[in-house]
């Protein structure tokens, strides 16, 4: 097959990459804690890590909770940034008491304390920051939490690092993870030890059983974003949060802007009606679009159907039928033959003939030249 020209080639790269560009765009998102966002405050390692391992829904609207098995699933919310009203709560709250875990981890925000209550837990967070002046990773802002209580979600577990982190206020939730003893909450923000800061472990993981189900509340979204995930043992944790379950549900129903392209695909994976419908229609328009190519090659209709570049290029006109890559050397005895032979319904008169065969021959002696 006869290689492009340069130029056209050039366009066609061109084309290519800006398409590409197009459907990354689409298909990623800047938001923090974003499932489709690969940068180092999104969690899209994390989402590969749960697709790898089992059964994943991303949802982004409450409803599936009314939908999907509640036993044996978890549902995860990360540092949501809008409030759930009193109906997207009580779906929460129901598919919880059917027997569902829901994750909520979060650090500061305003959105999630209100949610907690909603749904009927007694555990909240702090919203003071955690600090250890002692025990960190990279400084006191980032401490450690070497207390762990050997439980289902945290074997092989001997500590978190975190970013940024509060603490969680139990009440009758209970504490799976802690700081260290010489950690605080810096309660007045002054980035140092201060009266009023008591030193102690302080709980940033909790279990709290509600009905059949329970709630997990953990005080740093951090340890799931792409920066945090590879830092000990916060992989080893995430992994045994959702293989202790047969499903996990990403709850991204309030985390601001989602990428179009990826709102697209879940929506229509979770309709069968649209599926079908997709599939018809891409089903028509192959097929007409297949007919006006034959109809415009069999019946002559150069101008009205098809240009005659477009016609030139037909893989019956232009190409062996054995599959080759070899050209046809195409004169007027050769096509005159070709349409004969290969159309003998047709019925078209000599004027007819003569100026098909002229726009191909015309065409293909422009191209030649081109190149």
């Amino acid at each position: 097959m006869r290689t492009p020209p340069l130029p056209r080639l050039v366009l066609y790269v061109l084309i290519g990459l800006l398409a590409g560009a197009l459907i990354f765009a689409a298909g990623t998102s800047t938001a923090s804690f974003g499932a489709y966002n690969p940068q180092w405050d999104g969690t899209s390692e994390f989402r590969t890590l749960i697709d790898e391992r089992l059964d994943s829904r991303i949802v982004f609207d409450t409803t599936s909770y009314e939908t999907e098995n509640a036993t044996d699933a978890v549902a995860i919310i990360l540092a949501p940034t809008e409030s759930y009203s009193a109906n997207e709560s009580q779906r929460i709250r129901e598919f919880v008491e059917r027997g569902g875990t829901v994750v909520i981890a979060d650090d500061f925000g305003p959105h999630s304390n209100p949610l907690l209550a909603a749904i009927g837990a007694d555990a909240r967070f702090n919203q003071a920051q955690l600090r250890d002046e002692q025990e960190y990773y990279r400084g006191p802002s980032l401490p450690l939490a070497p207390n762990v209580t050997t439980t289902p979600y945290t074997r092989g577990v001997s500590q978190l690092t975190l970013n940024g982190a509060t603490a969680v206020e139990p009440g009758n939730a209970t504490p799976i993870v802690t700081s260290s003893d010489l950690s605080y909450l810096d309660r007045n923000a002054t980035g140092n030890l201060s009266a009023g800061d008591e030193l102690g472990a302080y709980p940033v993981v909790a279990v709290e059983p509600i009905e059949e189900g329970q709630i997990i509340t953990i005080s740093d979204p951090s340890i799931f974003i792409n920066s945090m995930l590879t830092q000990p043992d916060n992989r080893v944790f995430a992994t045994q949060l959702v293989d202790t379950h047969g499903q996990v549900i990403l709850d991204y129903s309030h985390a601001g802007t989602q990428p179009p392209l990826a709102r697209a695909v879940v929506l229509l994976r979770s309709s069968p009606l649209l599926q079908v419908s997709g599939g018809v229609a891409t089903l028509g328009l192959w097929l007409l679009g297949w007919r006006r190519i034959r109809e415009g090659t069999v019946n002559g209709a150069v101008e009205t159907l098809l240009p005659a570049r477009v016609l030139s290029r037909l893989p019956h006109w232009v190409w062996d039928r054995s599959g080759g890559t070899q050209t046809i050397d195409l004169d007027t005895e050769t096509l005159r033959t070709t349409v004969h032979e290969e159309y003998p319904e047709l019925d078209l008169d000599e004027a007819q003939l003569q100026q098909v065969m002229t726009a191909v021959l015309s065409e293909r002696s422009r191209d030649e030249q081109d190149e």
